[in-house]
């Protein structure tokens, strides 16, 4: 049976790569729900702290499967497949855990989609970036309205969006659309390390600052309710009680998600 999204653990690392590279790695339906489902146990397996989201030979993803979109013309058929897609956004957004994407070649639509959603992105040189929904009729979608614009603002967003601008890679990290740039080959091991940074942090104030900004941020007041919820629950865990231990005997903490 054919895999759509491969799965490799690095220690407490795991690494999904969109395994569809005939197609450069596009959003067929079968590797959609391939990946939610494989999200989805990755949120809920204690041996893994950290995802990596990668493409196959040398693409992250082309965008949508143009080539399945005559099958289904139906509105409301289609209203309920998006509800359905939005689960593999929902589910990098929304995660208790980081996702890094290894960005290489392509990330067109709603590729473009996927990496924004994600917490750091390393990019290769090579790596070409266009919400290019507009040149095939379409409006984006998987989150890109939200996403994109909190990365590199409104104004610069809308125009992205409706003129299908490429972005080469250096000019992406300029922008703030991706974090690091590095030659090609080397992105993979680049975006492991990143990840591996966050497992020397707690993992709850990550999950929680995770749940404040995929909620969204807006104002100062969403700012000082959120650390009213939120301080006052990680005040009272034991990562935070042992590594203020851990501060007054000069040693390094162990976080254990408590």
């Amino acid at each position: 049976m054919e895999q759509f999204v491969l799965l490799e653990m690095r220690g407490e690392v795991a690494i999904l790569t969109l395994n569809n590279p005939k197609a450069r790695n596009a959003l067929a339906r079968e590797l959609i729900l391939d990946l939610i489902q494989k999200i989805d146990g990755l949120m809920s397996n204690k041996a893994c702290r950290a995802v990596v989201l990668t493409g196959a030979e040398g693409t992250f993803c082309s965008g949508g499967d143009v080539s399945k979109m005559m099958s289904d013309r139906q509105l409301l058929d289609r209203r309920i497949w998006l509800k359905t897609a939005h689960l593999m956004v929902r589910g990098i957004m929304n995660s208790e855990k980081p996702v890094i994407a290894a960005v290489e070649g392509y990330a067109f639509g709603a590729g473009l989609s996927l990496a924004m959603a994600v917490d750091y992105v390393v990019a290769a040189d090579n790596a070409k970036l266009c919400a290019a929904f507009a040149k095939v009729g379409l409006v984006a979608d998987m989150g890109l309205f939200y996403t994109l614009a909190q990365r590199v603002g409104v104004p610069r967003a809308k125009r992205m969006i409706m003129l299908a601008e490429v972005v080469e890679a250096r000019e992406a990290e300029r922008l703030g659309m991706v974090d690091r740039v590095l030659p090609a080959g080397q992105v993979l091991d680049a975006a492991v390390e990143v990840a591996k940074e966050y497992l020397d942090v707690a993992p709850l104030p990550l999950a929680l600052t995770k749940a404040v900004y995929a909620k969204g941020c807006a104002s100062l007041d969403d700012a000082l309710y959120a650390e009213v919820d939120y301080q006052s629950m990680v005040a009272l865990s034991e990562d935070h009680l042992g590594a203020a231990k851990a501060f007054r005997e000069k040693r390094k903490p162990t976080f254990t998600g408590r």
